[in-house]
């Protein structure tokens, strides 16, 4: 069996002129890397954003492009010499320099196999697929692949099939039945193989933090957490999928509605080697649904007793889970060394979290919750989004309204991005919802896509979303003091609230 020399990559990034842009290492390049070393294959992984980090070039409108040159990258390209090249590209955001780097690839060699994976080409496929089983939809093209730089792609879990992919490349063997392949066949039509669910993930290997430049992610500074209690950050995740079916979200056609988590001990052994080789100050967890399976969650609270670090969820948990049991599991959160939680709400009105993000959630249950974790010690942040087609400039005030009643203590207004494969990504499609030259191209955080009721252009909702920011997360600056100096630091400006919210 040949080894092949594969360079996985992830592209510049668009980012705010005067904001904080987040950055951190990409789990799922360090898992697919480390399966292929397991496999006797060469790898490195380069993120070109992280390397040119000071390189930022004005797009206007206050956005930037953060990232290396073509030069630069095209040197990184020829000194590796793959035989594959890999890209992943997590938002419709990261498309464009995504491309690029496959121009590069092939300007420097036409042979060297190009791929892409991850949650963009993965939901792109579904929007394809729902538009063939519904009649008077518009089939869409699947924009990657109608890029001749772009060989194929990988949908769905990739971490085993990625191999399987690599091996029958580099041993000229039939590609054709591997697990998850997406291949143009002409303009507009495309091979796809159904892609392996993961059922068991026993198997996966820990995550190649070995192969990234963890120092410069914690230069940077700029994890996941609203505001983090270290700048040397471990990254991880537990678990896969989630069983709600909110209308934003992708989570459940990416990784499955059943919630499956990691051996315990292997999560247990990820952390001890990482905290042991890069001197790990903070835990942030990337599930999900941390606490969908609260089993799971309290074995993994008694083994991060022993670890004496602090952590947190920024990626949101359900609000209403367990909420007979709520106050012993935010205790038992909170005596682990967790410090904050932060609380998926998404609105105050209950016809938005019903009919429009199909939400199982009700409005009376937040303000309980937030309680319940306060109670138990831990700060929380609360997650909100404004701006959704069909919500009124009524429901919006009276969102912000309630969230600022609920006593929490940081929030997150978001603007709405329709996120291709999701139900709001096809309705904004289907009835021509962009604001006037507004396009995918151009999501980014709090950028305004879509039309809102009661605004007029982009420029004057995005203001109005970073004002109730601003507003909400002063309140606890006026409420407690102490809390607020604990939460940010006591040199907190106004300006830096933004950032970090």
């Amino acid at each position: 069996m040949k080894r092949a020399r594969i360079l996985l990559l992830t592209p510049n990034l668009k980012g705010v002129k005067d904001g904080l842009n987040r950055i951190q290492p990409s789990l799922g390049l360090m898992t697919i890397a480390q399966s292929l070393i397991n496999n006797n294959h060469i790898v490195k992984i380069h993120d070109t954003a992280l390397e040119g980090w000071e390189n930022k070039v004005d797009l206007g409108s206050n956005k930037v492009l953060i990232g290396q040159t073509d030069e630069e990258i095209e040197n990184v390209i020829r000194e590796f010499n793959p035989d594959i090249v890999g890209i992943s590209i997590l938002f419709s955001n990261l498309n464009e320099s995504g491309h690029t780097i496959a121009r590069i690839v092939k300007k420097i060699n036409k042979k060297i196999w190009v791929f892409t994976g991850g949650n963009h080409i993965t939901n792109s496929l579904i929007d394809y697929q729902h538009n063939i089983t519904h009649p008077g939809d518009d089939i869409p093209l699947i924009k990657d692949l109608e890029d001749p730089n772009i060989d194929l792609a990988l949908v769905g879990e990739g971490d085993f099939t990625v191999v399987d992919l690599v091996n029958k490349i580099i041993n000229n063997q039939d590609i054709s039945k591997v697990p998850g392949l997406l291949r143009q066949v002409s303009r507009g039509k495309y091979f796809n193989n159904p892609s392996a669910r993961l059922i068991n993930l026993d198997n996966l290997p820990i995550p190649a933090r070995h192969l990234v430049n963890m120092e410069g992610y914690f230069d940077i500074g700029a994890f996941h957490s609203a505001k983090s209690r270290s700048n040397r950050v471990l990254n991880i995740m537990c678990s896969r999928g989630c069983p709600e079916k909110c209308t934003f979200c992708t989570t459940p056609q990416m990784w499955g509605s059943n919630v499956r988590w990691r051996k315990m001990d292997d999560i247990m052994l990820e952390i001890k080697n990482g905290v042991k080789d890069f001197d790990i100050g903070e835990i942030q967890f990337e599930d999900d649904t941390i606490t969908a399976r609260k089993k799971n969650l309290i074995e993994l609270c008694n083994g991060l007793e022993k670890v004496g670090l602090p952590w947190c969820t920024p990626n949101g948990i359900k609000t209403n889970y367990h909420l007979a049991n709520q106050p012993d599991m935010f205790k038992a959160m909170y005596e682990s060394g967790c410090y904050q939680v932060t609380l998926a709400c998404e609105s105050g009105v209950q016809r938005v979290l019903d009919h429009v993000v199909n939400k199982r959630l009700k409005v009376d249950q937040i303000k309980p919750a937030i309680e319940n974790a306060k109670k138990a010690g831990l700060l929380v942040h609360t997650f909100w989004i404004l701006g959704y087609p069909g919500e009124t400039f009524s429901e919006m005030n009276q969102t912000i309204e309630f969230a600022l009643s609920t006593g929490a203590d940081s929030f997150s207004f978001s603007i709405l991005s329709p996120l291709p494969g999701t139900p709001i990504y096809r309705k904004v499609v289907k009835e021509n919802l962009w604001w006037d030259g507004k396009s995918l191209n151009d999501l980014m955080f709090r950028s305004s896509l879509v039309k809102v009721d009661g605004f007029n252009d982009p420029n004057q909702f995005e203001k109005f979303v970073n004002e109730a920011n601003l507003k909400a997360n002063l309140i606890l600056k006026q409420r407690d003091p102490k809390r607020f100096a604990f939460k940010y630091g006591k040199n907190a400006n106004e300006k830096s609230l933004i950032k970090q919210t």
